[in-house]
């Protein structure tokens, strides 16, 4: 038995090796996607975390495509990502365009910043038994959707994933590492959009003087209908260049400054 190369081994090495690396200042999702880019056969990855209130919130991510496809899954509650979450179980797409064009998920059908060609997806959901934490998509992840070792190494990984996170709820006293000798550190530390998008929510709630799931469909429905990210809606919230009227029903009725 070759514990030494597992893939939970291999990628324990590389957190490891990003975190004394040059690659330390990066967010520690950003890392966790990384180290999933690493040593699986992907082009690129990303997490995103299930929140209260039907919301999801992207932890890091490692290429671009990926990111996008995470805000879009957030802001929209769809794709593959979303249904393996739902569902409990891997969901595998060898043609991502396809499925959309079918009108699988006919919300990311009409979001203007999804990338026009991802390819393949394999979504895993981030769980531990009955607790389910949020998926990890990977991306260009033909090799995964076909091959046995490459998806069961895939389906180790992400388990470890949902071990770190977990554990960092309540990380050991004594000590920033576990038994497995990773730094724990805290991996559900929020990039700064996801900071900027819960901080929007609640300007928003106040603007609006409703709830933050109310404000938050409304920060949602602006970024959809006028084309922009979540992050970059709530960006703009943020920096006072945006004001989502208590009237407002449609991407016209924001003022911008």
């Amino acid at each position: 038995m070759r514990i030494a190369h597992t893939a939970v081994a291999q990628f324990l090495s590389t957190l490891r090796e990003l975190d004394a690396g040059p690659d330390a200042a990066l967010m520690h999702g950003d890392r966790l996607s990384a180290a999933c880019v690493r040593i699986l056969p992907v082009d690129e990855a990303t997490l995103a975390l299930s929140m209260p209130g039907n919301r999801w919130e992207v932890l890091g991510a490692a290429g671009d495509t990926a990111a996008r496809l995470a805000d879009a899954e957030a802001a929209t509650g769809e794709g593959p990502g979303p249904d393996a979450h739902t569902g409990g179980a891997p969901v595998r797409v060898p043609d991502f365009g396809s499925a959309v064009a079918a009108g699988r998920w006919p919300l990311l059908a009409h979001w203007d910043r999804l990338p026009e060609s991802i390819g393949s997806i394999c979504s895993i959901p981030l769980r531990l038994g009955a607790i389910r934490v949020g998926f990890l998509d990977l991306v260009g992840a033909g090799r995964v959707i076909r091959e046995v070792e490459a998806y069961t190494d895939a389906l180790q990984v992400a388990d470890m994933i949902a071990t770190l996170l977990l554990a960092a709820v309540t990380p050991p006293v004594n000590s920033g590492w576990d038994s497995t000798g990773t730094a724990l550190g805290a991996w559900w530390e929020q990039p700064i959009s996801a900071r900027e998008i819960h901080q929007a929510t609640g300007m928003v709630a106040v603007q609006l003087d409703s709830t933050l799931a109310v404000a938050y469909a409304r920060l949602v429905g602006h970024a959809f209908a006028t084309g922009r990210t979540l992050s970059e809606t709530a960006g703009a919230v943020v920096a006072r260049r945006l004001r989502i009227p208590a009237d407002y029903d449609s991407g016209s009725g924001a003022t911008e400054h």
